[in-house]
């Protein structure tokens, strides 16, 4: 009797030992699907994963952003650094503008493979970059760095960055640009370079964009450009050059753009003497949309429109030296560029390219409705007065580094439906049916074991 009752009391103990293991096991292995650690201070939605964290004061990125994270909004902070393996892996917008950033770690960003948009905009202490600082981002589309006060570009810093279509530089104090500079970027289609203080377009300033659509360069000081520094520019399609110091254009620079549409060259002090002929002549030829060109010299000029000289203006002048004019327009590449160019030919039109990127804007998990805040930036009048080509595809979205919808929980609109995406604080208030069950059975458990 006495043996029966130990067997008994052992077999309970033994029960009870591997029903607590089996327990044990259950709750870390086939763990309940709880709510995803979110950062102090930010506010997490789920689908698809999104980290809004803007306008805190944080000083540094916050830790604990999850590693799924797919959109993470860390803008209108006063965030100092950017150091390596500060993000996740599945990125795909990352929003740091009006920031303090002052540094950033070369490889900073080497984690965000996917990374398709970056902005790092209106942060005004960020006056020098590392050369390897935007290494491994082959699949960003868009990238903004407008007034920051930029000085100088490495000459790597677009190095194999071959997905890039928009580039935002404008309102820094660039002097000059690189050689080479762009010469990876085969897919580039907008460049803002205005309002800079670059002097000169050297002959390989824009080697390689060869599908450049839109480039950007009026109020600079530029007093002199290459007669080749648009040979790689064949479907170029609006250049601005208002607003600048050029007293003289080569013709063979304006003869290497064959697709020009929309041109400016207003603001600047044109020389209508002989060396105005072959600008002259181009403009005989070409239909294209322009603006004055104002004389300022000779004074019997000053005044006139260089387009509507007469060719009598020109009768005493020497013909122009064939060889002057005459100039291989062949693309030329490095042989990296080269390479790559062969086995990944781009689209022709520039609104195949967008395609991809205008469909990452309409994927935010933001409610297409128009934000009651003031935009970051404001479009100048020449800004706004850019001719509008295919609004759906380039205004809507991208005209303005703020036209796309950014708004995050406070900053949206009042018709926002919080209901549509819950926050993970929400979500942590309203326990699931499995975190019940969970809870059911580690009670039952534990009464079981200890009653």
């Amino acid at each position: 009797m006495e043996t029966r009752r130990t067997v008994r009391g052992s077999s309970a103990r033994n029960y009870k030992g591997g029903l607590t293991l089996w327990l044990i096991l259950w709750l870390v292995v086939v763990k309940p699907g709880g709510v995803t650690a979110c950062p102090k201070l930010c506010v997490c939605y789920p689908t698809p994963m999104t980290v809004s964290c803007q306008s805190q004061n944080l000083t540094i990125v916050p830790a604990g952003v999850p590693y799924n994270s797919q959109r993470v909004f860390l803008q209108n902070n006063r965030i100092t650094e950017l150091r390596a393996d500060s993000f996740g892996f599945e990125t795909q917008v990352l929003w740091l503008y009006g920031n303090n950033i002052t540094w950033i770690e070369a490889g900073a960003f080497s984690n965000l493979r996917v990374l398709e948009e970056l902005d790092l905009g209106d942060n005004p202490s960020l006056r020098h970059l590392e050369g390897g600082a935007f290494r491994g981002l082959e699949k960003l589309q868009s990238l903004h760095m407008h007034r920051c006060k930029l000085a100088t570009l490495p000459h790597d810093l677009f190095h194999k960055l071959y997905s890039l279509q928009f580039l935002y530089l404008q309102e820094n104090q660039l002097h000059f640009l690189h050689d080479d500079l762009f010469s990876d970027l085969v897919n580039l289609t907008h460049l803002f370079l205005h309002g800079n203080r670059i002097r000169t377009l050297t002959e390989n300033v824009f080697r390689g964009l060869v599908n450049l659509d839109r480039l950007l360069l009026h109020d600079n000081r530029i007093r002199q450009v290459n007669r080749r520094a648009f040979r790689d520019l064949g479907r170029l399609t609006i250049l601005y050059l208002f607003n600048n110091s050029l007293a003289e254009l080569p013709g063979q620079t304006m003869k290497d753009v064959q697709d020009i549409q929309f041109l400016r060259l207003n603001g600047n002090p044109w020389s209508c003497g002989c060396e105005a002929r072959p600008l002259w002549e181009w403009f005989r030829k070409a239909r294209i949309s322009s603006s004055d060109l104002m004389c300022t010299s000779p004074s019997t000029r000053r005044g006139q429109d260089l387009r509507f000289l007469r060719e009598m203006d020109f009768a005493l002048c020497p013909l122009p030296d064939p060889g002057s004019l005459a100039g291989s327009t062949t693309t030329t590449f490095s042989t990296k560029t080269r390479w790559w160019f062969s086995k990944n030919k781009p689209e022709s039109k520039s609104k195949s390219l967008y395609q991809k990127s205008s469909e990452t804007v309409k994927s935010f998990p933001f409610p297409a409705v128009k934000p009651q805040f003031p935009s970051k930036y404001e479009l100048s009048a020449d800004e706004a007065a850019l001719p509008k080509l295919d609004q759906e595809e380039y205004w809507t979205n991208y005209g303005n580094e703020d036209s796309s919808v950014r708004c995050v929980e406070l900053d949206c609109a009042p018709s926002y439906d919080d209901e549509a995406f819950p926050s993970f604080s929400s979500l942590a208030i309203t326990p699931r049916p499995l975190h019940f069950l969970s809870l059911t059975i580690l009670v039952f458990s534990l009464h079981f074991l200890f009653s």
